[in-house]
This record gives structure tokens, sequence and C-alpha cells, in this order.
């Protein structure tokens, strides 16, 4: 008896299982490809407009995932370099991550997928100079001045 239902399990998963890996996905690899390009460019698109001095603007990384038939969450990093001004001596680096999440909406054509940014969140934004500052106490330097007098 422990034999057929054994039988019976491990048949029931092997179905399970296929049905699994063969089934297709709610959204294609072709439209989380082009998810993923417009997102590109819509960072590349925003960080020049809101910082045009930034240079070499570069994506981390960037990847999408189903979260629902007609959700996909992008998870996003990408870094951009803002050169030395005359407010800021220096120039440094700007590390951004984080997440969004688009929204497949009905399309007057049904030939052409719509997707709409529902949310966005930065999750971390790091910034890292370039050059560094030298900060050294007031008396450094002071050589022939006595330590214990102010």
């Amino acid at each position: 008896m422990k034999k057929i239902i054994s039988l019976i399990v491990f048949t029931a998963a092997l179905i399970w299982s296929w049905n699994v890996i063969h089934s297709s996905s709610a959204v294609g690899f072709e439209t989380h490809s082009a998810i993923q390009q417009k997102f590109a460019e819509l960072i590349q698109n925003t960080i020049k407009s809101k910082k045009p001095a930034a240079s070499t603007v570069e994506i981390l990384k960037l990847w999408t995932e189903n979260i629902g038939e007609r959700k996909v969450k992008a998870i996003f990093s990408y870094k951009f370099t803002e050169p030395a001004s005359e407010t800021n001596k220096e120039s440094f680096e700007t590390v951004i991550e984080g997440e969004a999440v688009l929204y497949r909406d009905l399309s007057e054509d049904p030939t052409i997928d719509k997707w709409t940014l529902q949310s966005l969140k930065t999750t971390g934004d790091n910034v890292n100079y370039i050059d560094g500052s030298l900060i050294t106490p007031d008396n450094a330097g002071d050589d022939d001045k006595d330590p214990s007098s102010p």
C-alpha cells in the first residue's frame, strides 16, 4: 500500500514540476528587455536634465521581475560624476540605488504594451569624493610653537 501511495505522490510531483517549468510567464522576456532599456533611458535623461554638469552616467545594475500578472518590479543602481565647481572645489561620484513598480495599463492598440510607473523609491545614495579633502588641525605645520601653550 505504501508503494502505491508513494508512486501516486511521485507522479503528481513530477506532473506538477513539468507544468511549472513549461508554463508561460505573464510577462515575456522581450517585455522585460524593453522595460529595462526604456528605464535606463529614463534614468539617463533625468540625470541630464536635473544635473547638466554631470558626466559619466553609468547603469550599474538593472533587472526586472514579475510581482503579479500585470505588475513588474524594477531594481536599479546607477552612478554619475559631478565635476568640481565654484562652490564645491572637489569632484564627486554619486551612487543611487532604488526600485520601481510598473503596472500594465490597457492600451487602445492591443499589440502595444502600455506600462505606467506606479511607484519609485530610492533606497540608498552614496557620495564618494574623488579627490578628497586634506583636514589638518589648526596648529599643523607650526613646529616652532610650544604644544602646551594656547
